[in-house]
C-alpha cells in the first residue's frame, strides 16, 4: 500500500516483483498509478528530481517521489520514502540532446507491458540506490539522477543520500537489517505457479533466525561476491530473485534459436560454482540447465529450476564479469540478503546467506 505521505489517501498495488539484485520501490505510472505523490526536489525547495535507473535488460526512467509505505500481512510500515514513478509521462526520456544531460540508456522499459510487471520492491543489501558515488563533492554520474529546472530540461545531478531512492526495508522501524526470500521446491519441468514469503528481519524473530545459513559478506561498494565457474573466477557474482534465470557465460552449452539469450542443451546438464565472499568461507551454488525452449512450450508455466541464460550486454574486459544466480537459486531454500551497516550474528552486512 502507498500512501500520500501523512494521509490515509492511500492505493494498494499488487504484480510486485521482488527484487534482491536492487534497491527501492518503483511503480510503473501506466498501472495505472492514481495518487499524486509530492515530487522529490534536490534540496528543499529545489528543482523535481528524476532518475534512470539500468537494469540487466534494460533501464527505466521517471520522477522521484515521497510516499509512506505499508507492506501487507507483515504491516511494516515505512515513512517519507523516496519512491521511481517510473513512466511518468510529464518527464521525458533524456537523450543527451541538451548541454550537462546524458541519456538514459538501454531498451526502455518504462511501461507495464515492457516492464512485466507493475512495479518492483527492490530488498537488495545497500539503503540507497547509488550511495556515496551519486553524491557530493563527486561529480554528478552520467545518466543516472536528473535535476529538472523544467521536465524537458533534465540534467545530470547529484544525489545525497536523504534524496536517493531508499530500501524501504532500512526505513521499517524493526526488522529492518535484511529480508529473507523463502519458496520451494520447483520441478524440472516447471510449474504455473508458486506460493512463498517475504520476510522482514534477520535474527529479530524466532521465524527469520539465521539458523545454518552460510555467510557470504559481499563486497561493500558493489556488494558483489565472486563466483567460480568451470575455473574461471567472475567477481562480479550477486544473487538476484529478480532474474527469471541463472544468467552466466559458458561457450559449452548450446543457446537457443528461437529464445534468444537462453540455453538449449540437447540435455538437462548439472553444473555448480563456488562462491566467495570477502572472507575464506567458501560455498557451493549447484544448479541444473535445461532447454529453455521445451520449458517454454509449456505456455502455462511460469516458475522454471533449470532456466538458465547468456548474460546480456556483459561489460568489456578488463571489468568484473557477471555471473547471476537469479530466481531458479532461490527455489526450494531460504536465501537471506542482510543490508549494509547491520550486523547479524558477528557478522556486518552487506552479505547473502544460505
Amino acid at each position: 500500500q502507498i500512501c500520500v505521505p501523512g494521509t490515509m489517501t492511500c492505493q494498494t498495488i499488487d504484480h510486485i516483483e521482488v527484487d534482491t539484485g536492487s534497491t527501492g520501490l518503483r511503480i510503473l505510472a501506466d498501472v495505472p498509478f492514481t495518487l499524486t505523490l509530492p515530487q522529490a526536489t534536490n534540496g528543499s525547495g529545489g528543482p523535481p528530481m528524476t532518475e534512470c535507473l539500468q537494469f540487466a535488460d534494460g533501464s527505466s526512467y521517471g520522477s522521484l517521489r515521497v510516499a509512506d509505505i505499508t507492506l501487507p500481512g507483515s504491516g511494516e510500515h515505512a515513512a517519507n520514502v523516496v519512491v521511481q514513478l517510473i513512466g511518468d509521462s510529464t518527464y521525458p526520456v533524456p537523450t543527451g540532446t541538451i548541454t550537462g544531460q546524458s541519456a538514459c540508456p538501454g531498451i526502455a522499459e518504462n511501461s507495464v507491458q515492457a516492464f512485466g510487471a507493475n512495479g518492483i520492491l527492490g530488498v537488495g543489501p545497500f539503503a540507497q540506490d547509488c550511495g556515496g558515488g551519486c553524491a557530493a563533492p563527486n561529480p554528478p554520474l552520467a545518466g543516472v539522477y536528473y535535476n529538472c529546472a523544467s521536465p524537458s530540461t533534465c540534467v545530470d545531478a547529484n544525489a545525497s543520500l536523504t534524496e536517493q531512492v531508499a530500501n524501504p526495508v532500512s526505513m521499517f522501524t524493526t526488522d529492518n537489517n535484511g529480508v529473507i526470500v523463502e519458496l520451494p521446491a520447483v520441478g524440472a519441468a516447471g510449474i504455473t505457479t508458486v506460493s512463498g514469503s517475504l520476510v522482514f528481519g534477520i535474527g529479530t524473530r524466532t521465524n527469520n533466525a539465521l539458523g545454518m545459513a552460510t555467510v557470504l559478506p559481499e563486497d561493500p561498494n558493489s556488494g558483489f561476491i565472486t563466483a567460480t565457474y568451470k575455473g574461471i573466477a567472475y567477481a562480479a557474482g550477486y544473487i538476484d530473485s529478480g532474474s527469471n534465470g541463472n544468467f552466466f557465460t559458458d561457450s559449452s552449452l548450446t543457446q537457443c534459436t528461437t529464445a534468444t539469450g537462453f540455453y538449449c542443451p540437447a540435455s538437462t546438464m548439472s553444473e555448480s560454482a563456488t562462491l566467495q565472499g570477502t572472507t575464506a568461507t567458501m560455498l557451493a551454488a549447484d544448479f541444473s540447465v535445461a532447454n529453455a525452449e521445451t520449458l517454454f512450450s509449456n505456455a502455462s508455466y511460469t516458475a522454471f529450476s533449470n532456466l538458465a541464460g547468456t548474460i546480456p550486454n556483459p561489460p568489456p574486459p578488463p571489468q568484473a564479469q557477471p555471473f547471476d544466480l537469479g530466481l531458479p537459486f532461490f527455489y526450494g531454500q531460504n536465501v537471506f540478503t542482510a543490508i549494509e551497516g547491520n550486523t547479524v550474528s558477528g557478522t556486518m552486512g552487506p552479505f547473502f546467506a544460505y
